[in-house]
């Protein structure tokens, strides 16, 4: 039963909460008794107050008789205080409440001989051969400091309060155990509140585990527990996402692996119709084998590079290099290309530009992947230019074209992996739609960003955002 959270909560608030409970009763039962121990005292002592001057007459008077006549004639009940008068010597002279024997007996009680003093006594004890009970004892005199003629001594056995305190002991044990006992569903169901999501969540992750990626936890509450269920339905949808972006990889990258294969077995069948036969036909096929087999190759690379900048296992050499050797070496294999196309391929770069932090051949990689793309894009007549600059922290290299631009609705989707623009484009012109999610991981890898910015029919930038060298 105590592997269950709720068991357990319940059981660590009986353990934290009862002591208290108990602490409590035990308590009030103590200060209950010290009360009424306190006003018995006090009542006691105010009678005893009161019974003095009426003993003064006959013990001042040398007549002690009349003293007890006097007590044997007040009204008093079975269960009244004991009152005891002694004279000068502690000699009892008058009793009530007290065997008629003890008259003419001296009464040893603590408490007469500090009277006698001159000292007015309250307390708790017991006189020899007597039970416990409290006691006051006030001296019989004129006034303060006068001769003391005797004592008025006044006490009430216990038993009737022990009696009383028991009945208050025990109704406060009946109430802190009523506390408990409608203590402990609440804590149940507080219990209950906090391991009911935790279960939910248990339950969930069990089926997330499974594979099952829709499921959710309800969130009921905005405490930690509510925030940790949104934590988890995050991570299930992100689940879900890499799922689905899991699953539309393997459809894309079986996809177009279908075409180059599916060229190579016709382009096999076609060498093995013609070899022998006609050799220049031969070596047309075989051409078209080389072709396929290279964008085959390239194609498996980029998947390989892609892997590897997603798993963050590309190994970056990073060094302070200057931003125009960088656009050189990118833009410099496609001058001839761009020229041959009818298209103006610039750069322009500040003669002052601070240094940039990067790995030399992947920022490259970077930049050529922008090229190709501009250039595919870029009709005859275009422009593309190449720029660097600095901006606080980074430099910016951008790439621009003059082609038909990307719509708007595009902008979100063109890092995805196999996403194309032109949906019509032949594969072999618009390549596997791999290179903007290679760039883009690549440049991150590196501690920047990368953007793009366009207008349907006006052309494209694509802006990458790298740390200066410090």
């Amino acid at each position: 039963m105590f592997r269950r959270i709720r068991w357990k909560l319940l059981a660590f608030c009986m353990v934290v909460c009862t002591p208290p409970f108990i602490f409590i009763g035990v308590h009030l039962s103590q200060q209950f008794e010290a009360i009424f121990t306190t006003q018995l005292k006090a009542g006691l002592l105010d009678l005893a107050r009161l019974i003095a001057p009426e003993a003064l007459e006959g013990l001042s008077s040398g007549d002690p008789a009349a003293v007890h006549r006097h007590l044997r004639g007040g009204h008093h009940g079975a269960d009244g205080p004991q009152v005891v008068i002694t004279d000068a010597s502690g000699t009892i002279v008058g009793v009530r409440g007290v065997p008629e024997s003890a008259v003419g007996t001296r009464y040893a009680h603590p408490s007469i001989a500090r009277a006698l003093q001159g000292e007015e006594v309250a307390g708790v004890g017991t006189a020899p051969g007597a039970e416990e009970a409290a006691f006051a004892a006030v001296p019989v005199r004129t006034g303060p400091g006068s001769r003391v003629f005797g004592v008025a001594h006044v006490s009430q056995p216990l038993s009737a309060l022990r009696a009383e305190l028991q009945h208050i002991r025990w109704v406060v044990a009946g109430t802190v155990l009523a506390a408990l006992l409608i203590a402990v569903p609440l804590w149940l169901l507080l219990a209950q509140t906090i391991a009911g999501p935790v279960q939910e969540m248990e339950r969930v992750a069990s089926k997330l585990a499974d594979g099952r990626l829709s499921e959710r936890v309800p969130v009921r509450s905005r405490d930690e527990l509510g925030e940790l269920a949104r934590s988890l339905n995050y991570m299930a949808s992100e689940l879900e996402h890499i799922d689905a972006m899991r699953r539309a990889f393997i459809a894309d990258a079986s996809h177009e692996l279908r075409t180059p294969v599916a060229n190579l077995a016709v382009a096999v069948e076609a060498l093995k119709a013609v070899i022998g036969r006609d050799p220049d036909q031969a070596n047309a096929v075989a051409a078209d084998l080389e072709r396929e087999v290279q964008r085959l190759a390239e194609l498996v690379e980029n998947l390989l590079d892609l892997s590897l900048a997603e798993s963050g296992q590309v190994r970056l050499n990073l060094t302070a290099l200057s931003p125009s050797e960088l656009v050189l070496r990118a833009a410099h294999p496609f001058q001839v290309r761009a020229a041959h196309a009818g298209i103006t391929l610039s750069t322009e770069i500040p003669s002052r530009l601070s240094r940039v932090t990067v790995d030399a051949d992947r920022t490259v990689q970077v930049l050529t992947n922008l090229l190709e793309n501009a250039l595919k894009v870029t009709p005859p007549g275009g422009r593309i230019t190449v720029e660097a600059s600095e901006q606080y922290e980074h430099i910016l290299f951008s790439v621009t074209d003059t082609g038909p631009g990307i719509p708007e609705a595009e902008l979100p989707h063109i890092f995805d992996r196999f996403y194309r623009v032109d949906k019509a484009r032949t594969r072999g012109r618009g390549g596997a739609g791999l290179g903007l999610a290679i760039a883009k991981r690549l440049v991150e890898a590196q501690g920047g960003i990368i953007k793009a910015e366009s207008k349907e029919g006006r052309g494209a930038r694509f802006v990458v955002a790298l740390p200066k060298a410090s």
